[in-house]
């Protein structure tokens, strides 16, 4: 029973990552539309649903974070978070935050780089693109939240992978 080699293992871990993206952007989407949240303006935007709205989008990137593999760890919810953000705010802005986003983690080798650089890049380029203030807030708090998380619990972030293939640094 639930013998499997690891090329088997492996092809499997690659069809699952990928579901992170479609997973953050059907959630956000979804409570997006669920709630009546049609206007841009502050003194129309019905305070209650867009607390709600915020209050799960934040909690939603918290249940990413922790896992139990690794003590000392957090889970970096990268592909969540770029679901996430490609329904909050113009997909140019979004692209251009997750590219800058993606280079800065290659650049600075850190997980908190991608979160850190992704939530400065999409505040200015959604300010570029006159992004409403109501959208613009939530899509860079979501960001922050990993990066907040990680320096409040002293844990690093690190990108879920297949146990088999982490490195033994």
């Amino acid at each position: 029973m639930g013998n499997r080699s690891e090329a088997i293992n492996r092809r499997r871990w690659v069809y699952v990552r990928w579901l992170d993206p479609i997973r953050g952007f059907g959630g956000a989407f979804l409570l997006k539309i669920s709630l009546p949240l049609t206007t841009d303006l502050w003194s129309y935007l019905p305070g209650a649903e867009y607390g709600l709205f915020v209050a799960v989008l934040g909690l939603g990137m918290i249940a990413q974070l922790y896992t139990r593999r690794e003590e000392g760890v957090l889970l970096g919810p990268v592909g969540y978070a770029v679901g996430m953000l490609f329904v909050l705010v113009p997909w140019p802005a979004a692209a251009v935050a997750v590219v800058s986003g993606i280079t800065s983690l290659f650049a600075f080798r850190q997980v908190a780089a991608f979160f850190g650089f992704a939530a400065m890049v999409v505040g200015l380029v959604g300010m570029l693109f006159e992004t409403p203030i109501i959208w613009l807030l939530p899509a860079v708090g979501v960001l922050l939240i990993p990066v907040s998380a990680g320096l409040m619990t002293g844990r690093t972030l690190e990108i879920p992978v297949p146990a088999e293939t982490q490195s033994k640094n």
